[in-house]
């Protein structure tokens, strides 16, 4: 029966092999999915300069054509071959299971699409793969994010923080850090900052405060800026009102600090409650 079955398996190979129909692959996984042959190509996407996308292929090199789920055992990692000026490409360490490529955008790269010449390596043709090449197009672009904030204006306390839910979408194809801030000089002696990763095709909501110390109503600007590269930025116009009257202190205890010395939480939650209706 055992002798039977590999029997079969290679009279489906040589047939397979013969009129073209088994083939070799690579399998792209991230950030796209994507079977590709021999000088295929696979778009990847777009990302910012000076980003890095990450090119995830498995090792398996069938295309689901194995006959029986026979397959050799696969690339053993991924190279370039011919890349853009100023691009940084890390070949994936070999055998890494599935296998990863990160493909640095170069930081001053215009808008435009760009092609990669990349190659698939059976090391030692031990599988009997070889090489095979083929091409990965990334496009470049400045507007890889997208930024609401929701409230635009708050009215608290002085000295009390204002609570604004900053929502970054990650519209790119490259995972990235950014830093939210306000923009120097507009709020007196407010320097807070905060990092945050956002996911290739996924948003996160950020909670931000901005504090006031003086009563005053101002409109400032708040800024999300990718770690990767400062051309990479959106602004939102925001309003902070501060004031010093006990209903805006009241009020400020649902942004977060609280006025008076801590006894219980639920004291002021009833309280904010009511400065809210009030």
């Amino acid at each position: 029966m055992v002798v039977m079955k590999r029997a079969f398996i290679i009279f489906a190979l040589v047939i397979c092999f013969a009129t073209g129909v088994f083939g070799i692959y690579v399998n792209v996984i991230e950030p796209v999915k994507k079977t590709i042959g021999s000088q295929g190509d696979v778009r990847m996407g777009t990302a910012g300069p000076g980003q890095t996308v990450v090119l995830v292929v498995e090792r398996s090199s069938d295309g689901g054509n194995c006959p029986n789920n026979y397959c050799a055992d696969g690339w053993d990692t991924i190279v370039p071959v011919k890349v853009p000026e100023g691009w940084v490409v890390e070949p994936s360490p070999i055998h890494e299971t599935p296998m990863k490529m990160k493909i640095k955008v170069a930081p001053d790269a215009p808008n435009g699409e760009y092609n990669l010449t990349l190659a698939a390596i059976d090391e030692g043709n031990y599988d009997g793969l070889g090489n095979m090449t083929f091409s990965s197009i990334v496009t470049v672009s400045r507007d890889v994010i997208d930024i609401s904030v929701d409230p635009t204006r708050v009215e608290t306390g002085v000295g009390q923080p204002a609570i604004y839910n900053v929502k970054i979408a990650n519209t790119g194809a490259a995972s990235d850090p950014f830093e939210i801030k306000v923009r120097e000089g507009e709020i007196p002696a407010w320097r807070f900052k905060k990092q945050v990763l956002v996911n290739y095709g996924s948003e996160r909501v950020i909670p931000f405060e901005v504090v006031l110390n003086e009563e005053d109503e101002r409109v400032f600007t708040l800024e999300v800026t990718s770690l990767s590269s400062p051309m990479i930025k959106e602004e939102k116009s925001l309003v902070i009102s501060s004031k010093s009257n006990i209903l805006t202190d009241w009020k400020a205890t649902t942004h977060g600090l609280m006025l008076f010395p801590i006894i219980e939480e639920p004291i002021y939650a009833v309280i904010g409650l009511i400065g809210n209706l009030l």
